[in-house]
């Protein structure tokens, strides 16, 4: 399959179906996570555990973006588990754009509920990720170190073809990617971005614009709505 991104700007991790189950590099990033927290890897004193993983699940399931401001600032308090359909409202109170609420997809609760039983008498201003460290530029630099030992245990420090460095940013680029091409483009763009903080602008011109046509696209674009005429 040709990869219609190459060369362009987007530093988001190949999936299927872009790309063959065999190079789907979003998965084998969560797979190498999930082998690391099984081998006592210690990476400057702090072991490897399967909160790497969850970070990982995390930022590609919550559209936040992984810095101090953000993935690092949210505490318990700052979640609220909801249904139908089910997900996290995330609450970010000082992001890059200021104030907002994100809606993350389904995965993002099983992470949550995760974190709930590894740290089970958590107070609702502790915060989710690292909890110990109260220094969160500390927790974020320990994340950053553990993540770069995971690109490179998955071959990942690079994309294969656009030759891009890959970083714990390219999580945020593949959460908004998949939800572009998994949608095969009936998500909402205007949602979207306010969703992930970000502008509708910056949506066309890193991901939408490059989204492959397909049927599915077409139909898309012809639509009414719920009431599509005959």
């Amino acid at each position: 399959m040709d990869y219609w991104w190459a060369h362009q700007d987007s530093k988001f991790f190949a999936f299927h179906p872009l790309v063959a189950k065999k190079d789907d590099a979003y998965k084998k990033l969560l797979d190498a996570a999930k082998a690391m927290a099984k081998e006592d890897i210690v990476i400057r004193g702090v072991p490897v555990t399967d909160e790497l993983y969850d970070v990982v699940l995390f930022l590609t399931h919550s559209f936040v973006r992984p810095t101090v401001s953000e993935l690092y600032a949210i505490r318990f308090t700052d979640i609220t588990e909801a249904a139908n359909p089910k997900r996290l409202l995330v609450t970010i109170r000082r992001g890059k754009t200021g104030f907002r609420t994100s809606i993350t997809m389904p995965a993002a609760v099983s992470v949550y509920r995760r974190i709930r039983q590894r740290h089970p008498d958590a107070k609702p201003d502790d915060f989710i990720f690292l909890p110990q460290y109260q220094n969160r530029q500390t927790a974020a630099k320990i994340v950053q170190r553990q993540f770069r030992a995971l690109l490179a245990r998955a071959g990942l420090e690079l994309d294969p073809k656009t030759g891009r460095a890959h970083t714990i940013y390219s999580l945020r680029h593949t959460a908004i990617c998949m939800r572009i091409i998994l949608s095969h483009g009936k998500v909402n763009i205007y949602n979207l971005a306010k969703n992930a903080g970000t502008s509708v602008d910056q949506i066309e011109r890193f991901y939408a614009k490059y989204l492959p046509l397909s049927a599915e696209l077409a139909k898309n674009l012809q639509s009414f709505g719920d009431d599509d005429a005959s």
